[in-house]
């Protein structure tokens, strides 16, 4: 009898451990709450909004049903070279845009997302449990594959069902949230605990907008615009109605963060399908070759050059970069990727398998291996979700999307070019160090919030600023940290920009550098001992995309980022730095929330005391506090 108690204790336990990880409905219907506080439109406001949403994607099909039917020859949907295509819209010019799909275990130990699971690093056991992600992409689902079943549903609505696309969007599906399978263990996905809710691509803008507001935070979309002969060059690097469109729904949303695939063409001709290079209706000369003329930059298009996205590229096993990936910058200079995973020799779930006649059968135990950024933008977005549940479970609340995007970036392993780059972004992702950033983070008011249960004291400041920052370029917030000298001290900032002005052939011609930003902040970290101030990095435009990034040498001297970030490799341990964060005169006077996560730093020791607190020390070698200063500094009268 008392070993049945303590079985059911053990179960009752289980139960409540998983269910305080997990997004409650309550929960959501709390960021529910908050979203309408944030845009109060009447009923009928919103219903214009989504009617306007509505009308703009029938537009699209009355022009693409016109279009086929001027070509009868043409499929809407295709497969060619691993790859599927679909008639997305026609452009201005009367020209063809088509979309394309971007092609487990070893991403998750790239990315050290395992370290969140039983017997990690972390002590806890974060792997989803009863969180949803949205996958948009080309196809249907395998709902009923070994791997996915009871995991994954087709929402309703969704009838795009032909050729591979089925194949990719199970693949997909499964690097995020495919179960563990003894025996596929390697096919396992990341945040092999969540669920899924699957959507084919049509209306994604509309579908996005209702998923995002019953108060989910991650969505995955690995397609985006073929980068075929028949695509207009001012297209590459272009902030599109596409990008403005997502922007919108972010800025609506601000706990809801895509993440979209950078996409595969950059290495040869030979990756873009042959059905689309013979076409006799593209005009000559619009060929973009892989965008060889440039080195291969310049390759970021349509949905993924947004600024409210995660836009990922693919690594291969031994973190270098792999021959497909699309590398940026954006046309106004804007770091694109992001982020990265690895993308090369991904196994997963395949809806359909090649029987011994050659036909293509579906099947409930197919599986594949494949390459691409496809493959790599699920692995961040499982990851993504992995830390939005795991801070859940230490601090019970959820992320802005701002936030969770600022300490991946800010956490990631810095590769290729030293600082931001056109190829690597911010660098490998690491959910490992990125969870410690949450776990041991202290925030503005606190008093308890200076050290933790295992007696380490505090190695990150992480604040959600909702305060309005006068937009007159003089007048700063400043938050003071104390430098642990473990390791280097970096400033992020980030905010959900409002949607800027759309780019057309039209108002910019080809690879224009008018910035897209709305609300521009900006950051510098001072030794407060020594007046010395470390500005933000100014990673390279297009007019130098090959080169290192810079420093800024004045306030908002940077590439119209909306995520900024300082590093300074060696503090002084024990040292006072001052974060100082402006907003510049061109943006708009209204609030603007943004965040600000310091990594590096430790609680404050006194003088007398030499030792380096590296998250070693007891609680009692620790000094309580009352948490890190927080002041108003008026440049305009400090003589700055």
């Amino acid at each position: 009898m008392y070993t049945k108690h303590l079985l059911l204790s053990a179960i009752a336990l289980f139960i409540f451990m998983v269910s305080a990880q997990a997004q409650t409905a309550e929960e959501r219907a709390k960021i529910v709450a908050e979203y309408a506080k944030l845009n109060p439109q009447s009923k009928s406001a919103r219903l214009a909004a989504e009617n306007s949403l509505k009308k703009k994607e029938a537009d699209v099909e009355l022009r693409v049903q016109a279009y086929l039917k001027k070509h009868p020859t043409l499929k809407r949907m295709f497969e060619s070279n691993g790859s599927v295509y679909y008639l997305k819209d026609v452009d201005v010019n009367g020209n063809p845009v088509y979309i394309n799909t971007k092609s487990n275990v070893e991403s998750g130990l790239m990315i050290k997302a395992n370290q969140l699971y039983s017997g990690g690093t972390l002590g806890v056991n974060i792997t989803g449990q009863n969180m949803v992600v949205g996958v948009w992409d080309l196809g249907q689902v395998r709902a009923t594959h070994e791997l996915l079943s009871g995991r994954v549903t087709m929402q309703g609505n969704q009838s795009q069902s032909s050729v591979g696309g089925n194949d990719h969007m199970t693949h997909v599906t499964g690097t995020m949230v495919g179960k563990e399978f003894a025996n596929q263990s390697s096919a396992r996905g990341i945040a092999y605990g969540a669920t899924a809710f699957n959507y084919d691509q049509p209306n994604d803008a509309t579908e996005m907008d209702a998923f995002a507001a019953l108060g989910y935070f991650i969505s995955n979309h690995s397609y985006g615009y073929g980068n075929h002969e028949g695509q207009s060059l001012w297209t590459f690097g272009a902030y599109d109605n596409q990008a403005q469109n997502w922007d919108r729904i972010a800025r609506n949303y601000p706990n809801y963060l895509p993440f979209v695939a950078a996409a595969n063409e950059r290495d040869t001709s030979s990756r873009l399908a042959p059905d689309l290079v013979n076409f006799p209706q593209y005009p000559n000369g619009r060929y973009n070759n892989g965008n060889r003329l440039k080195g291969g930059y310049d390759m970021i298009t349509g949905i993924a050059s947004a600024k409210n996205v995660m836009t990922v590229g693919a690594l291969d096993a031994d973190k270098a970069i792999s021959s497909y990936s699309n590398w940026g910058p954006t046309d106004d200079g804007r770091v694109k990727p992001d982020i990265v995973t690895r993308g090369t020799a991904i196994t997963s779930s395949y809806f359909n398998y090649t029987n011994p006649s050659n036909v293509s059968v579906a099947s409930d135990t197919s599986y594949s291996t494949g390459d691409g950024t496809s493959f790599a933008s699920p692995a961040a977005a499982a990851g993504g979700l992995l830390l939005q549940q795991y801070h859940n479970s230490v601090h019970q609340s959820y992320l802005k999307a701002a936030t969770l995007k600022a300490i991946m970036l800010g956490t990631a392993e810095d590769l290729g070019q030293t600082g931001p780059d056109n190829k690597f972004g911010w660098g490998l992702l690491n959910v490992e160090k990125a969870a410690r950033a949450i776990k041991y983070k202290s925030a503005a008011g606190s008093p308890t919030a200076q050290t933790v249960t295992d007696g380490t004291s505090k190695g990150a400041y992480i604040e959600e600023i909702t305060y309005n920052v006068p937009n007159d370029n003089l007048t700063e917030l400043v938050r003071n940290v104390t430098a642990s000298g473990c390791e280097p001290l970096i400033a992020s900032i980030a905010w959900t920009d409002d949607e800027g002005p759309e780019q057309t052939e039209a108002n910019g011609g080809i690879d224009p550098t008018t910035s897209r930003l709305v609300h521009n902040f900006d950051v510098v970290v001072r030794n407060i001992t020594t007046s010395v101030d470390v500005r933000a990095w100014k990673p390279s435009i297009m007019a130098n995309r090959t080169a290192d990034a810079t420093f800024e040498t004045d306030w908002f001297d940077g590439n119209g980022n909306n995520y900024k970030q300082v590093k300074i490799n060696n503090p002084v341990a024990g040292q006072q730095y001052a974060i100082l964060v402006r907003k510049s005169t061109a943006s708009p006077a209204t609030a603007k929330p943004f965040s600000l996560i310091v990594t590096g730093t430790q609680l404050t020791a006194p003088t007398a005391i030499a030792q380096n607190f590296c998250g070693s020390k007891t609680v009692a070698d620790l000094v309580t506090t009352s948490g890190e200063n927080i002041k108003w500094y008026d440049a305009a009268t400090a003589g700055n």
